[in-house]
């Protein structure tokens, strides 16, 4: 849509100064109000009043995208990427708002990500701002005769600063309240030593109505007071969190701090380290001249947090949860202490790296939707929470984010700088749609990504060499992440770094995308857009085979880090290739895998039938695994698998659905889409005797539960309505029928 389709004759107003949280305000009269409707884009981020009263208890509103064009040769690589852009507008009914006769309008502004203020790495601070914080907003009003009326946006309001002094996604906020205009948003309010607007231009952009669910407050936590310093204590919410502290001043005149923090130092000062490290991105809040009794919070931020430090001149009235509003619609729990444990924690961490619309790396240091760990995450994330809208819309971001003429796909979307490889990363442009199609049952989002899908794949042929992928933009090329590097070599009593191929990784990825995007244009009937695949995959695999596989030992890299798993995923290797992955894993009883690796592996052994090794895997306790991490305390999952930077990272937990999709069997036909055929072949192992789950589909909820009760499993099923499943454990088969449906078969 255009701007004129949304806002009308409406004009974009700013500020004449550089104000870090402006207000604006304009009254108007209505009378005999049947209905009536804003339509309001603040950038970056706004709240709004009418009548002294916050319309909506959304936060941090509009979502993050790639708004409009910016500069990025400012940015340290010189990028020359064209991309396209949009913003994102609310609408609210304020009917129930509006006054016989005179009303006022209030907005605040906040910088958010539109005029971010980040002294980073990347470049010139300067390359991450889009532009001077603005509003514009168009009030629809039908009246009880009938008749309509407009109320836009112009050069009549009036602006002042606020209280809010200081605002940053990443550092929080200072507030000053002598500064403070009590009753700006009222009827009758002075606003006479206010200043007239500019009137400003608008984004060059194309404008949406936002569709994806808005930051919430969850849930709210009452902290434990661990430690009192005398100036200031210490308080424990017990996992980590994103929000923010909701304190409350115990005298006139006070000023109030508030720092927050992922960890302890021995001492209980915080340690600031995982969660940003230095001054630059330290989360915390200043309120100055304070009233006794009154509250205080953050309007335009958030923090990710287990611990806080507040002044002792102020109290915690409350920890407000806040994430974007997907609400969790799954469920599991079985007698195994390390899978309950991973479900919980997967399930924390993700929803405290949703929000304003996109999956971010982590809550704290970055915050960026970069494209590795959301491609990685997203099915799991589709199957556990309501999270449809959410990712339609970031799919739009990825699209906005991919170079419109040479295909590429930016490591972080919106583009925030950040770092990657092609395919792993990069390859989100196809994952991302392919598991929402197959998770929601939609064919729209493959005709709307599929010329993206084959420019990407046009993109990796430009920047393959006799079939393999080798390089993408001059900064950055990288294939697994984080995988556990350092292995000791007692004979020469030296660590060495060993990796997987970058060239490898991203070729054997893009094999498996390749075939994805050929198994779309399918779906819609468009196979001629693919002809030319089936050549491409078998040059790259061909060379895979020259290059990375030895016919001795029928592995691939000599299987370092998972290796071998990558290539079965893509259709390589053999059973001798499966045989010895197996082997290597059953040995070493824990993982040894980057990011990417740790998702595929556990797959290729449920799927070969080597359900007891993966189920052992994901349940291990030694280093590296995720029972180590549960044994020392983690409330989220690590970036890591030692605690080594930030510890709220959910891309290591991408395996969480394998709970649902394995060892409770809840799945789908090979050629189905949104749960239209529905299967349920769980995967019964030693070490879980009982286990029941649930997660809700387009269909409805399904659900499983079992116990192993001597030598047979019973069973209850819960199938949708006007639904049939076919359930298949062992050797056991039967067609299940809509409702419940309990039977117990023999316990192999």
């Amino acid at each position: 849509m255009t701007h004129f389709d949304l806002f009308g004759n409406a004009k974009w107003i700013c500020t004449d100064k550089n104000i870090s949280s402006p207000l604006f305000r304009k009254e108007f009269s209505a009378n005999n109000v049947k209905n009536a409707e804003i339509t309001i884009c603040g950038l970056g981020f706004f709240e709004l009043h009418i009548n002294g009263k916050r319309i909506s208890d959304d936060l941090l509103v509009p979502a993050f995208s790639q708004y409009c064009y910016r500069d990025l040769s400012k940015h340290y690589t010189e990028r020359q990427d064209k991309m396209s852009y949009r913003t994102y507008a609310m609408r609210y009914d304020i009917t129930e708002y509006l006054l016989d006769g005179e009303n006022a309008l209030g907005v605040q502004l906040g910088k958010g990500w539109y005029d971010l203020d980040d002294d980073d790495d990347d470049g010139d601070p300067t390359w991450t701002k889009y532009g001077r914080l603005k509003l514009c907003y168009k009030i629809d009003i039908e009246y009880n005769d009938g008749t309509k009326a407009e109320i836009l946006s112009d050069e009549s309001l009036k602006c002042s600063e606020s209280e809010i002094t200081y605002n940053n996604i990443y550092g929080g906020e200072r507030h000053d309240y002598s500064l403070e205009k009590k009753g700006f948003a009222a009827v009758g309010y002075d606003d006479s030593d206010w200043n007239s607007v500019e009137i400003t231009t608008a984004p060059e952009c194309d404008f949406m109505m936002q569709t994806c669910p808005p930051d919430k407050i969850e849930r709210t936590i009452t902290p434990a007071k661990i430690k009192d310093f005398g100036d200031t204590s210490i308080y424990d919410c017990g996992e980590g969190i994103t929000g923010y502290a909701v304190i409350k001043s115990k005298e006139n005149g006070a000023t109030l701090t508030a720092r927050y923090g992922d960890a302890l130092h021995e001492d209980f000062t915080l340690d600031f380290y995982p969660s940003g490290g230095d001054e630059r991105k330290l989360q915390q809040e200043v309120f100055k001249n304070t009233e006794k009794g009154r509250e205080y919070y953050p309007h335009f931020c958030w923090h990710a947090f287990r611990y806080i430090e507040v002044s002792n001149n102020a109290e915690i009235v409350t920890v407000n949860v806040t994430h974007s509003d997907c609400p969790v619609t799954s469920g599991f729990e079985c007698d195994n202490e390390v899978l309950n444990w991973l479900y919980e924690t997967y399930l924390r961490t993700q929803l405290d790296n949703m929000h304003c619309g996109v999956p971010s790396d982590c809550p704290h240091i970055e915050r960026l939707g970069y494209t590795g760990d959301g491609q990685l995450c997203a099915e799991a994330v589709m199957l556990m929470t309501d999270s449809k809208e959410f990712y339609r819309k970031w799919m739009g971001d990825i699209a906005d984010c991919q170079d419109i003429e040479t295909g590429h796909v930016q490591h972080t979307t919106p583009f925030c700088g950040g770092g990657g490889g092609p395919a792993a990363w990069g390859g989100a442009i196809v994952v991302v749609p392919y598991m929402f199609h197959k998770t929601y049952g939609e064919t729209d989002v493959i005709e709307q990504y599929l010329p993206n899908m084959l420019k990407y794949v046009d993109y990796m042929v430009a920047h393959s060499e006799s079939g393999l992928v080798c390089r993408e933009e001059k900064e950055w090329c990288l294939g697994d992440w984080c995988a556990p590097i350092d292995i000791y070599k007692p004979e020469h009593h030296t660590m060495s770094r060993v990796l997987i191929p970058e060239t490898y990784v991203n070729t054997v990825l893009f094999i498996k995308q390749m075939k994805m995007v050929i198994e779309l244009a399918k779906i819609i009937g468009r196979e001629e857009l693919t002809a030319h695949l089936p050549e491409l995959i078998k040059k790259a695999s061909d060379m895979v085979n020259i290059a990375y596989y030895s016919p001795m030992t029928h592995c691939y890299c000599g299987d370092v880090q998972g290796s071998n798993c990558l290539a079965l995923d893509a259709g390589l290797g053999d059973e001798k290739t499966l045989k010895m992955t197996v082997e290597k894993y059953a040995d070493r009883e824990c993982f040894d895998t980057g990011i990417v690796a740790t998702d595929v592996l556990p797959r290729i052994l449920f799927e070969s039938g080597n359900a007891q090794l993966a189920f052992d895997l994901m349940t291990s306790r030694k280093l590296p695994s995720f029972g180590y991490m549960m044994e020392h305390g983690a409330t989220t999952l690590w970036e890591d698998w030692l605690p080594e930077r930030s510890l709220n990272h959910p891309m290591f937990g991408a395996l969480t659905r394998y709970l649902f999709t394995y060892l409770l069997g809840i799945s789908q036909a090979s050629d189905s889409a949104g749960f239209e055929k529905i299967t349920i072949k769980p995967c019964l192992v030693n070490g879980m005797n009982k286990a029941s789950g649930y997660i809700v589909t387009e269909k409805g909820k399904i659900s499983v539960t079992y116990e192993k009760t001597g030598d047979s499993v019973e069973f209850t099923v819960t199938v949708p309505e006007n639904k049939t499943a076919e359930f298949e454990c062992g050797e056991y088969k039967t067609t299940l029928t809509a409702g419940e449906n309990k039977f117990a078969i023999r316990n192999a």
